[in-house]
Formats: C-alpha cells, structure tokens, sequence
C-alpha cells in the first residue's frame, strides 16, 4: 500500500532501518547513497525515487526519532507515581531506541548529525519535547505533587536540556546518569 505521496511505508522503513546501521557502522560521512541502495537491497536510482540525497535520508531518520519518541515521553508521563519514578521512565522513553547509535562506532558523530543537517527538525522535536514536560509539570503542580518557580516551559527547557546533556561519552555511564538526573529533578521537585 502506498501513502499519500505514491510511496511504499513499508519500504520507506527498510530504507531508513539499513540507514541507520549503515550509517551506524561507517559514519554518516563516509556513507554514499550507493552504500545506502545496497543495505537496504535496492538500487542506487529506486533509491532516489525515495530519498533526494543523504541529508534527506538523515532527516527522516531524525523526524522519525522525534515523532516517536515524544510519543513515548507523553505516554510515560502520562503514568502515575512519584516525580523521580515517572521522569525516570520518561527520560528512558526519550533515550529508548539509542542503544545502537550510542554504542556504534560513529555514535558521537550521528549524535551531532542532526544538529548539523537536520537543525530545524531537531529544534522542532526538542520543542515538541519540552511542551510534553510543561504540559506535565502544569498538571502535576495544579494537583499539588510538584512546585517550581517560573514558567513550566523554562523549566521543561532545563529538563530537556539536561537529559540532551548526559549523552556524551562515555556512554557505559548513561544508564546510571540517567536515573540520577532523575533523582535530582524529581526530588527538588516533589512538594
């Protein structure tokens, strides 16, 4: 079936699951569209009926991330229990699905991929992400479960920033920093 643009979702999604790992393996840079035709077992011109160039495949890949991951942070923090519990599994959504980027031999230069190709779809997702953390931090203050001083969305600014701050190397730490960024949000938020 194809959607609304005449293309296959199906193989949008084998192009852009055999870029990731393609991209993954050898970097972004050393990664030409002949590279990516062949992961995803096509041709280099089928390729292009899909993808106009490598950054656009790398956009995808970011809109991608974004568009699930804000789905999975709002769906976390839309769960009961207390602020540390809860902004815990939200910053676990926001990382789900990292693990082979951080842990790739390119990881460090994918990570800053975005930031370089697909700047405005980064601000955009980041964005998206900070609205899902006020949105949350309105709710939980009316209900008297956590306080803070200024706006919501400054202080979702921070919260995000601060997870996107704990993904540098070495990254075997991130697991552990995550769940202390945790603590240290969730408890001098808590009323």
């Amino acid at each position: 079936m194809k959607d609304d643009t005449g293309k296959d979702p199906a193989k949008i999604h084998a192009i852009l699951t055999a870029a990731l790992q393609t991209f993954s393996q050898y970097g972004y840079r050393k990664t030409s569209m002949e590279d990516l035709a062949r992961a995803a077992g096509m041709s280099r011109p089928a390729l292009y009926q899909y993808f106009r160039n490598k950054d656009d495949v790398a956009c995808s890949l970011v809109r991608g991330y974004f568009t699930e991951a804000v789905g999975k942070v709002r769906a976390a923090l839309a769960e009961p229990g207390h602020p540390e519990q809860v902004l815990e599994q939200a910053f676990r959504a926001k990382l789900d699905g990292m693990e082979e980027v951080l842990s790739a031999p390119h990881g460090e230069e994918l990570l800053e991929l975005g930031h370089a190709v697909s700047a405005e779809d980064v601000a955009e997702g980041m964005a998206q992400l900070e609205q899902g953390f006020a949105d949350w931090l309105e709710v939980q203050s009316a209900a008297g479960v956590v306080r803070y001083e200024g706006e919501a969305r400054e202080v979702a600014r921070v919260i995000v920033s601060a997870l996107d701050g704990i993904k540098k190397p070495p990254f075997d730490q991130l697991d552990a920093n995550l769940v202390q960024l945790a603590k240290l949000i969730g408890r001098g938020l808590s009323t």
